[in-house]
Protein backbone atom coordinates (compact mmCIF):
# COMPACT_ATOMS: atom_id res chain seq x y z
CA UNK A 1 0.00 0.00 0.00
CA UNK A 2 0.99 3.51 -0.28
CA UNK A 3 2.60 5.57 2.60
CA UNK A 4 1.28 8.88 1.01
CA UNK A 5 -1.53 9.46 -1.54
CA UNK A 6 -1.15 13.21 -3.51
CA UNK A 7 -5.03 14.74 -3.72
CA UNK A 8 -5.17 16.75 -7.13
CA UNK A 9 -8.60 18.37 -7.78
CA UNK A 10 -9.03 19.80 -11.21
CA UNK A 11 -10.99 21.88 -13.75
CA UNK A 12 -9.80 23.05 -17.62
CA UNK A 13 -5.91 23.30 -16.84
CA UNK A 14 -4.29 20.36 -18.99
CA UNK A 15 -1.70 21.56 -19.78
CA UNK A 16 -0.74 23.16 -16.30
CA UNK A 17 -2.01 19.54 -14.94
CA UNK A 18 0.51 18.09 -17.30
CA UNK A 19 3.47 19.49 -15.63
CA UNK A 20 2.20 18.99 -12.13
CA UNK A 21 1.97 15.09 -12.76
CA UNK A 22 5.36 14.78 -14.93
CA UNK A 23 7.09 16.63 -11.96
CA UNK A 24 5.27 14.29 -9.71
CA UNK A 25 6.30 11.25 -11.45
CA UNK A 26 10.19 12.95 -11.19
CA UNK A 27 10.20 12.53 -7.49
CA UNK A 28 13.41 11.29 -5.66
CA UNK A 29 12.02 9.49 -3.37
CA UNK A 30 11.60 5.46 -2.57
CA UNK A 31 8.84 5.30 -1.00
CA UNK A 32 5.80 4.07 -2.18
CA UNK A 33 2.93 6.99 -3.27
CA UNK A 34 0.12 7.33 -5.41
CA UNK A 35 -1.47 10.40 -7.34
CA UNK A 36 -5.80 10.41 -6.62
CA UNK A 37 -6.52 13.15 -9.48
CA UNK A 38 -10.06 14.01 -9.35
CA UNK A 39 -11.20 15.62 -13.06
CA UNK A 40 -14.65 17.91 -11.67
CA UNK A 41 -16.16 18.27 -15.35
CA UNK A 42 -12.87 19.11 -17.12
CA UNK A 43 -14.23 20.36 -21.14
CA UNK A 44 -10.63 20.40 -22.11
CA UNK A 45 -7.76 17.59 -22.98
CA UNK A 46 -7.71 16.79 -18.94
CA UNK A 47 -9.04 13.47 -19.47
CA UNK A 48 -6.16 12.78 -22.03
CA UNK A 49 -3.52 13.85 -20.14
CA UNK A 50 -4.93 11.83 -16.63
CA UNK A 51 -5.46 8.69 -19.34
CA UNK A 52 -1.48 9.22 -20.13
CA UNK A 53 -0.36 9.43 -16.78
CA UNK A 54 -1.65 5.99 -15.22
CA UNK A 55 -1.15 4.48 -18.39
CA UNK A 56 2.62 5.63 -18.09
CA UNK A 57 3.22 3.07 -15.30
CA UNK A 58 5.53 5.07 -13.28
CA UNK A 59 4.13 6.34 -10.17
CA UNK A 60 0.50 4.36 -9.32
CA UNK A 61 -2.78 7.49 -10.59
CA UNK A 62 -5.91 7.13 -9.87
CA UNK A 63 -8.21 8.77 -12.07
CA UNK A 64 -11.70 9.65 -11.04
CA UNK A 65 -14.12 12.15 -12.69
CA UNK A 66 -17.45 13.98 -11.55
CA UNK A 67 -19.80 15.98 -13.19
CA UNK A 68 -18.88 19.82 -12.31
CA UNK A 69 -19.16 20.44 -8.47
CA UNK A 70 -16.49 22.76 -7.45
CA UNK A 71 -12.96 21.68 -6.33
CA UNK A 72 -13.88 20.98 -2.66
CA UNK A 73 -16.26 18.26 -3.70
CA UNK A 74 -13.82 16.94 -6.27
CA UNK A 75 -10.67 17.00 -3.33
CA UNK A 76 -13.23 14.77 -0.85
CA UNK A 77 -14.23 12.19 -3.48
CA UNK A 78 -10.40 11.79 -4.00
CA UNK A 79 -9.96 11.72 -0.20
CA UNK A 80 -12.50 8.87 -0.48
CA UNK A 81 -10.47 6.99 -2.99
CA UNK A 82 -6.88 7.42 -1.52
CA UNK A 83 -5.26 4.50 0.20
CA UNK A 84 -2.25 5.88 1.81
CA UNK A 85 -2.25 7.15 5.58
CA UNK A 86 -1.50 10.50 5.33
CA UNK A 87 -2.29 12.80 2.44
CA UNK A 88 -0.50 15.47 0.63
CA UNK A 89 -3.14 17.94 -0.97
CA UNK A 90 -2.56 20.05 -3.55
CA UNK A 91 -3.77 22.18 -6.71
CA UNK A 92 -3.31 21.28 -10.42
CA UNK A 93 -1.04 24.16 -10.31
CA UNK A 94 1.32 23.09 -7.84
CA UNK A 95 4.46 22.11 -9.58
CA UNK A 96 6.29 19.89 -6.87
CA UNK A 97 10.48 20.13 -6.65
CA UNK A 98 12.02 16.79 -6.96
CA UNK A 99 12.53 16.38 -3.31
CA UNK A 100 9.00 17.27 -2.56
CA UNK A 101 7.35 14.06 -1.21
CA UNK A 102 10.40 13.29 0.85
CA UNK A 103 10.02 16.56 2.61
CA UNK A 104 6.94 16.25 3.84
CA UNK A 105 8.03 12.44 4.70
CA UNK A 106 10.63 13.33 6.64
CA UNK A 107 9.18 16.51 8.36
CA UNK A 108 6.52 14.20 9.77
CA UNK A 109 8.53 11.64 11.07
CA UNK A 110 10.34 14.25 12.70
CA UNK A 111 7.45 15.71 14.34
CA UNK A 112 5.54 12.50 15.34
CA UNK A 113 1.59 11.82 16.00
CA UNK A 114 -1.55 11.66 13.49
CA UNK A 115 -2.20 15.00 14.68
CA UNK A 116 0.86 16.41 12.81
CA UNK A 117 0.47 18.26 9.28
CA UNK A 118 2.92 19.88 7.56
CA UNK A 119 3.10 23.14 5.71
CA UNK A 120 5.33 22.68 2.36
CA UNK A 121 6.35 26.21 0.84
CA UNK A 122 5.40 27.79 -2.31
CA UNK A 123 6.98 30.44 -4.77
CA UNK A 124 5.66 31.59 -7.66
CA UNK A 125 7.14 29.55 -10.63
CA UNK A 126 10.21 30.71 -11.83
CA UNK A 127 9.20 30.04 -15.82
CA UNK A 128 6.62 32.31 -15.53
CA UNK A 129 6.87 36.14 -16.83
CA UNK A 130 6.79 38.34 -13.67
CA UNK A 131 3.86 39.21 -12.31
CA UNK A 132 3.08 42.07 -9.22
CA UNK A 133 -0.18 40.33 -8.18
CA UNK A 134 1.48 37.03 -8.27
CA UNK A 135 3.69 38.09 -5.78
CA UNK A 136 1.04 40.47 -4.15
CA UNK A 137 -1.43 37.27 -3.43
CA UNK A 138 0.97 34.73 -3.31
CA UNK A 139 4.46 34.58 -2.29
CA UNK A 140 3.52 37.45 0.31
CA UNK A 141 1.35 34.36 2.18
CA UNK A 142 4.70 32.68 2.55
CA UNK A 143 7.04 35.32 3.75
CA UNK A 144 5.04 36.29 6.56
CA UNK A 145 5.92 32.42 7.84
CA UNK A 146 9.80 32.93 7.38
CA UNK A 147 11.45 31.80 10.66
CA UNK A 148 8.25 30.25 11.87
CA UNK A 149 8.26 26.43 13.20
CA UNK A 150 4.43 26.04 14.14
CA UNK A 151 2.06 28.05 12.70
CA UNK A 152 -1.81 28.86 13.17
CA UNK A 153 -4.71 26.85 11.71
CA UNK A 154 -5.10 30.06 9.01
CA UNK A 155 -1.94 28.89 7.00
CA UNK A 156 -3.83 25.35 6.25
CA UNK A 157 -3.16 26.38 2.94
CA UNK A 158 -4.23 23.53 0.58
CA UNK A 159 -1.61 23.45 -2.12
CA UNK A 160 1.00 22.31 -0.71
CA UNK A 161 0.16 20.91 3.20
CA UNK A 162 -0.13 17.24 4.35
CA UNK A 163 -2.45 15.43 6.96
CA UNK A 164 -3.27 12.28 8.25
CA UNK A 165 -5.71 10.77 6.17
CA UNK A 166 -8.03 9.46 9.16
CA UNK A 167 -8.06 12.91 10.90
CA UNK A 168 -9.22 14.77 7.72
CA UNK A 169 -12.06 12.42 7.39
CA UNK A 170 -12.69 12.54 10.91
CA UNK A 171 -13.14 16.57 10.87
CA UNK A 172 -15.63 16.18 8.15
CA UNK A 173 -13.33 16.93 4.90
CA UNK A 174 -14.10 20.15 3.08
CA UNK A 175 -16.89 22.14 3.08
CA UNK A 176 -18.23 21.89 -0.50
CA UNK A 177 -20.39 25.16 -0.17
CA UNK A 178 -17.38 27.61 -0.05
CA UNK A 179 -15.75 28.48 -2.75
CA UNK A 180 -12.66 30.33 -1.07
CA UNK A 181 -10.83 29.84 2.62
CA UNK A 182 -12.10 26.34 2.53
CA UNK A 183 -8.83 24.95 3.18
CA UNK A 184 -8.30 27.44 6.29
CA UNK A 185 -11.78 26.64 7.49
CA UNK A 186 -10.80 23.62 7.26
CA UNK A 187 -7.74 24.08 9.23
CA UNK A 188 -9.82 25.49 12.20
CA UNK A 189 -12.18 22.65 12.26
CA UNK A 190 -8.72 20.18 12.18
CA UNK A 191 -7.28 22.49 15.05
CA UNK A 192 -10.17 21.91 17.34
CA UNK A 193 -9.81 17.76 16.87
CA UNK A 194 -6.04 18.30 17.92
CA UNK A 195 -4.22 19.70 14.90
CA UNK A 196 -0.25 21.25 14.79
CA UNK A 197 0.34 22.73 11.53
CA UNK A 198 4.38 22.99 11.16
CA UNK A 199 5.97 25.09 8.35
CA UNK A 200 8.98 22.61 6.65
CA UNK A 201 10.34 25.64 4.07
CA UNK A 202 12.18 22.39 2.41
CA UNK A 203 9.08 21.03 1.34
CA UNK A 204 9.41 23.10 -2.02
CA UNK A 205 6.61 23.69 -4.76
CA UNK A 206 6.11 25.99 -7.37
CA UNK A 207 2.85 27.85 -8.31
CA UNK A 208 2.76 27.78 -12.00
CA UNK A 209 -0.41 30.34 -12.04
CA UNK A 210 -0.04 34.09 -13.44
CA UNK A 211 -1.99 36.32 -12.25
CA UNK A 212 -3.50 39.38 -13.62
CA UNK A 213 -5.11 42.68 -12.10
CA UNK A 214 -8.53 41.67 -12.79
CA UNK A 215 -8.45 37.79 -11.28
CA UNK A 216 -5.83 39.73 -8.52
CA UNK A 217 -9.39 41.90 -7.62
CA UNK A 218 -11.46 39.07 -7.81
CA UNK A 219 -9.91 37.19 -5.44
CA UNK A 220 -10.62 39.62 -3.27
CA UNK A 221 -14.39 39.79 -4.18
CA UNK A 222 -14.18 36.02 -3.53
CA UNK A 223 -12.47 36.12 0.01
CA UNK A 224 -14.92 38.70 1.61
CA UNK A 225 -18.06 36.43 0.17
CA UNK A 226 -17.16 33.42 1.39
CA UNK A 227 -15.99 35.18 5.03
CA UNK A 228 -19.57 35.83 5.26
CA UNK A 229 -20.52 32.30 4.22
CA UNK A 230 -18.76 30.89 7.31
CA UNK A 231 -19.59 33.76 9.48
CA UNK A 232 -23.29 32.92 9.13
CA UNK A 233 -22.43 29.18 9.49
CA UNK A 234 -20.35 30.03 12.56
CA UNK A 235 -21.15 33.19 14.34
CA UNK A 236 -18.82 32.00 17.59
CA UNK A 237 -15.59 32.34 15.42
CA UNK A 238 -16.48 36.41 14.83
CA UNK A 239 -13.08 37.07 16.49
CA UNK A 240 -11.02 34.83 14.53
CA UNK A 241 -12.98 36.12 11.12
CA UNK A 242 -12.68 39.73 11.95
CA UNK A 243 -8.75 39.16 12.24
CA UNK A 244 -9.29 37.63 8.65
CA UNK A 245 -10.95 40.75 7.20
CA UNK A 246 -14.54 40.74 8.22
CA UNK A 247 -16.00 43.49 8.85
CA UNK A 248 -19.46 44.86 9.46
CA UNK A 249 -22.06 45.79 12.02
CA UNK A 250 -21.13 44.63 15.98
CA UNK A 251 -19.70 42.64 16.62
CA UNK A 252 -17.57 42.78 13.35
CA UNK A 253 -17.09 46.64 13.43
CA UNK A 254 -14.19 47.98 11.43
CA UNK A 255 -11.13 49.31 12.55
CA UNK A 256 -10.45 53.38 12.41
CA UNK A 257 -8.25 52.84 9.62
CA UNK A 258 -10.40 50.59 7.51
CA UNK A 259 -13.09 53.63 7.63
CA UNK A 260 -10.29 56.36 6.69
CA UNK A 261 -9.55 53.90 3.86
CA UNK A 262 -13.02 53.44 2.81
CA UNK A 263 -13.54 56.78 2.78
CA UNK A 264 -10.65 57.72 0.73
CA UNK A 265 -11.85 54.95 -2.31
CA UNK A 266 -15.54 55.30 -2.52
CA UNK A 267 -16.86 52.77 -5.54
CA UNK A 268 -16.81 55.40 -8.34
CA UNK A 269 -12.91 56.22 -7.58
CA UNK A 270 -12.36 53.15 -7.66
CA UNK A 271 -10.99 53.06 -11.39
CA UNK A 272 -8.99 56.00 -11.13
CA UNK A 273 -7.27 54.40 -7.94
CA UNK A 274 -6.24 51.41 -10.27
CA UNK A 275 -5.22 53.57 -13.00
CA UNK A 276 -3.03 55.42 -10.96
CA UNK A 277 -1.84 52.01 -9.59
CA UNK A 278 -0.53 51.06 -12.81
CA UNK A 279 1.55 53.94 -13.55
CA UNK A 280 2.91 54.24 -10.12
CA UNK A 281 3.85 50.43 -10.30
CA UNK A 282 6.22 51.42 -13.72
CA UNK A 283 7.52 54.56 -11.56
CA UNK A 284 8.22 52.80 -8.09
CA UNK A 285 7.12 49.26 -7.68
CA UNK A 286 6.94 49.28 -3.90
CA UNK A 287 4.72 52.40 -4.10
CA UNK A 288 2.51 50.54 -6.40
CA UNK A 289 2.59 47.32 -4.16
CA UNK A 290 0.82 49.47 -1.54
CA UNK A 291 -1.82 51.02 -3.36
CA UNK A 292 -2.87 47.43 -4.90
CA UNK A 293 -2.90 46.23 -1.72
CA UNK A 294 -5.42 48.73 -0.65
CA UNK A 295 -7.51 48.50 -3.56
CA UNK A 296 -7.70 44.72 -3.04
CA UNK A 297 -8.65 45.22 0.72
CA UNK A 298 -11.32 47.88 -0.41
CA UNK A 299 -12.96 45.44 -3.25
CA UNK A 300 -12.83 43.02 -0.32
CA UNK A 301 -14.86 44.99 2.28
CA UNK A 302 -17.48 46.14 -0.55
CA UNK A 303 -17.79 42.24 -1.62
CA UNK A 304 -18.37 41.70 2.58
CA UNK A 305 -20.61 44.33 2.66
CA UNK A 306 -22.65 43.19 -0.12
CA UNK A 307 -23.08 39.31 0.98
CA UNK A 308 -24.26 40.72 4.35
CA UNK A 309 -26.72 42.72 2.73
CA UNK A 310 -28.10 39.71 0.87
Amino acid sequence: LPVLSVVIPTYNRADTLRLCLRAFDRQTTDIPFEIVVCDDGSTDATGTVISRAVAAGGVPVVHLRQENAGANAARNRAIAAARGGRLLIVNDDTIPAPGLVDAHLAAHARRGGRETAILGRMTIDPALPFSPFSALHHDASYDALAGRVEVGWDAFLTCNVSVDRRLLEEAGGFDPRLTWHEDIELGERLARRGMHLFYAPEALAYHHHLLDETAYLRIAEREGAALVLWYRQRPDLAADLTRLGLVGPPPLAAAPRHRVADLAMPPALLPGWQMAARVLTRISPEAGRTIWRRLFQRQKRLAIARALAA
